[in-house]
């Protein structure tokens, strides 16, 4: 479901109010735990199982196909036909198409549906979301049951389902909404890492668990994956609406507005109609201050640039399968593996280098996040490229160690990118950044789905053609990051100014 807040410090669609003091702070946050693990839980347990499932159809198929035309004789039998070119490239066109179709609904109507949550109310958008996702994973397993009846292609039309809330995108913009209304500003930022935690914990304890269940069949996870992803959201049903404490605080602040608003308040469609072409407006006006700024400008770029980097670890699972001969199930431990490493660099790693770069370097603030983002960009260089061409599992391993400690760079350079704004401006360029960061998850999965198929094409040596890529695209995000220029800094304090990651 979504491993996409990492990184995220501020709501897409929240407001720029300062948020009261929630008298249900510690339910809503325990509430937003249980449903961020056991969601992301039931997300990570599926991974392995949905691609051997696939793969398994892909290869049944492929086989009636030749069966069928009468070829069999004629073409020598392959010592395992589910690794083939054939069979491999489908599941990477599949699988690439169907997150970038994803991606969609929340791309288009993340604006749209987070207007309404300023109307409605932040839970039943959270529950249209929820709905949306489940329908969708529902279709998945449906397609994958009845494979015989319904060409697997057809599980591209999940993203038909997200329409109902927007998908991930917009559930998580919420859930950070949520957090917003009730926590302070100061508090923000380690309230949502708290939930990132949640969601590095599940990656680690549902992949060997997945791994343990595909014993007995990867379409067993595969549903149990859907159940625990139900049961998870049941928790949600049980948080207070944030947004009346939110419109309540912001009543106090202005409450000579308030008795002419409601005599001339318009009908409810054309009064959300007339925000939203107000919202599209005011979005082209104010990001103005982006395009004026090189350096915004560059770091909007590096977003860009890097999400679509990290888009091919999709195809982790499938590369290291074919490769090295591996079953799904086992390869699918470098996915736990790589939750390891990023809790410990969020955790450990990066904490310490910050504070050892104030200490003796005396670095701080921005120039921290600047120094840390060009370290952790060259290890996500290095990291790709040993697994691009890595001709052992071990080696493979250790590049994966090193980009995982490397993934520290999308929430360094975010909040680098943040200091070189005003504070009011702040949402805006998180706005444009996540625009970025659709666009570039919408143009990768093709992408990188074509040059896996393209790589098995030439031979085995250029099999690691999506990392090698990946490692490219890097490559330019930190030269961008190398020419950065940080002069006195439009925030106020900024000396005082902390990175994120302390």
């Amino acid at each position: 479901m979504t491993g996409t807040m990492t990184g995220e410090t501020e709501p897409l669609l929240g407001s720029a109010t300062k948020p009261a003091q929630h008298p249900k702070k510690l339910l809503i946050s325990i509430v937003c735990a249980i449903f961020l693990l056991s969601a992301d839980f039931g997300f990570f347990l599926s991974i392995a199982p949905q691609m051997a499932v696939y793969e398994d159809i892909i290869c049944r198929n492929y086989q009636a196909t030749l069966h069928g035309a009468g070829n069999g004789a004629l073409i020598p039998p392959e010592p395992n036909p589910c690794k083939s070119e054939a069979v491999q490239g489908e599941l990477a066109l599949v699988i690439g198409y169907q997150n970038t179709f994803d991606v969609v609904p929340g791309l288009i109507l993340s604006l749209p549906y987070g207007i309404l949550s300023d109307r409605w109310g932040r839970k039943p958008l959270l529950y249209l979301s929820v709905l949306g996702i489940l329908l969708g994973e529902i279709w998945v397993r449906i397609v994958c049951l009845w494979s015989s009846a319904i060409p697997l292609r057809m599980v591209w039309l999940s993203a038909v389902f997200k329409i109902i809330g927007g998908g991930d995108q917009v559930l998580t913009a919420i859930a950070m909404v949520i957090v917003a209304d009730v926590f302070y500003e100061d508090e923000r930022a380690t309230a949502l890492f708290r939930l990132q935690s949640c969601v590095q914990i599940a990656e680690i304890l549902a992949t060997p668990l997945s791994a343990y269940l595909m014993t007995f069949g990867p379409m067993f996870p595969f549903i149990l994956s859907i159940c625990i992803i139900i049961v998870g959201s049941i928790p949600s049903f049980f948080l207070p609406e944030t947004l009346r404490s939110t419109k309540m605080q912001v009543s106090r602040e202005t409450p000579e507005q308030d008795s002419g608003s409601k005599q001339s308040q318009p009908p409810r469609k054309q009064a959300v109609l007339q925000e939203l072409t107000g919202q599209v407006r005011e979005f082209a006006r104010s990001t103005r201050f982006i395009w004026a700024d090189s350096n915004i400008c560059l770091m909007v770029f590096v977003m860009f640039v890097t999400v679509m980097s990290r888009q091919c670890t999709n195809l982790l699972l499938q590369y290291v399968s074919k490769k090295f001969d591996w079953s799904i199930s086992r390869a699918s431990l470098l996915i736990s593996l790589r939750g390891i490493f990023g809790l410990v660099t969020y955790l450990v790693i990066m904490p310490i280098l910050a504070f050892l770069a104030a200490k003796h370097l005396n670095i701080h603030g921005k120039h921290s996040d600047h120094f840390l983002s060009k370290g952790s960009g060259v290890l996500s260089v290095i990291g790709f490229a040993i697994i691009s061409i890595a001709p052992t599992p071990a080696i493979l391993i250790g590049g994966q160690v090193i980009s995982s400690i490397g993934s520290a760079f999308m929430i360094t350079t975010r909040s680098m990118a943040t200091s070189l704004v005003q504070p009011d401006h702040a949402g805006t360029l998180y706005s444009a950044i996540a625009i970025a960061q659709g666009v570039g998850t919408l143009l990768s999965g093709p992408l990188f789905a074509n040059l896996f198929r393209l790589g098995m094409h030439l031979g085995t040596a250029w099999m690691g053609l999506p990392f090698f890529q990946a490692s490219l695209f890097f490559v330019v995000a930190v030269t961008a990051v190398w020419h950065i220029r940080l002069g006195p800094s439009p925030r106020a304090n900024d000396e005082e100014q902390e990175p994120l990651l302390l």
